[in-house]
């Protein structure tokens, strides 16, 4: 029977860590004295201790590492656990990714004239246009779903870019969106709003480059409204003169955003 502190050692498990396994029942001592309290430890924790060691490792958690302790008698019984913390790892490594970008982004592009630099705001007449759209409540990643039933359903019609039409006047954890197809002409497609949608004037600015960047043109946008003393009249719109890629992916560094205020 070894000590905590030899057990400590030899495991590579500290002290603190040993007595949380214990009050948690994931690493429980072979024998605790009556009298002092000490927690000794042999071959069975031993073995259990070199386990959650690898666990740890792997990132599981406490209450994952139960499970999987409780639930498994060899290595076999482990696949589905990896299974399932390998796509969390992938979701985590494409969410870095995207962290990572947008960091180069900011050490590439120091201060904010240099990241204003390629953003104009222009006025702009908007002509009336026949659209079919879906309007959803919901996230705003959602919208490429719609996009797609739309492009499926109405394609044959679509002329022009797709764009979004945001009606709230902020930004919301579920959100008011109509993702929207421009049409050639009027018609009726079962299940989608196909309507004219007015035009008008509006404050336009083009951005390049991932939609993960489209705040600072946003900035660019309201700053503008506020010097030149308009006010929105209506929802803002988004068109995708260069997205993803209907069929084969483009780099997010190419994509071009045009961001329409009603004025």
């Amino acid at each position: 029977m070894l000590t905590i502190g030899e057990f400590s050692s030899a495991t590579r498990l500290t002290v603190k860590a040993l007595r949380i396994y214990h009050d948690e029942g994931l690493l429980v001592p072979d024998r605790i004295d009556a009298m002092n309290g000490y927690r000794y430890y042999g071959d069975e924790a031993f073995r259990r201790a070199r386990a959650i060691g690898i666990l740890r490792e792997l990132g599981f958690s406490i209450a994952e590492m139960k499970e999987i302790l409780s639930a498994s008698r060899d290595d076999e019984d482990l696949s589905r656990f990896f299974t399932a913390r390998l796509g969390e790892v992938d979701r985590e490594l494409s969410r870095m990714r995207e962290v990572r970008e947008r960091i180069r982004y900011f050490v590439e592009n120091e201060t904010d004239e240099t990241a204003k630099k390629d953003l104009e705001v222009a006025m702009r007449e908007v002509p009336s246009q026949w659209v079919c759209s879906i309007r959803y409540q919901g996230a705003y990643d959602q919208i490429g779903t719609r996009f797609s039933e739309l492009f499926k359903r109405a394609g044959r019609y679509a002329s022009g870019a797709s764009f979004a039409i945001y009606h709230d006047g902020e930004y919301r954890e579920s959100a008011d969106i109509e993702a929207a197809l421009p049409l050639r002409k009027e018609v009726s497609v079962p299940g989608l709003d196909c309507k004219l949608l007015e035009g008008g004037s509006f404050l336009s600015i083009v951005h390049r480059g991932p939609y993960g960047r489209l705040g600072n043109a946003y900035r660019v946008l309201f700053e503008a409204l506020e010097s030149r003393s308009l006010a929105a009249k209506g929802p803002i719109r988004e068109r995708y003169l260069k997205g993803p890629g209907m069929i084969l992916p483009r780099d997010p560094e190419r994509f071009v955003t045009e961001i329409l205020m009603p004025v």
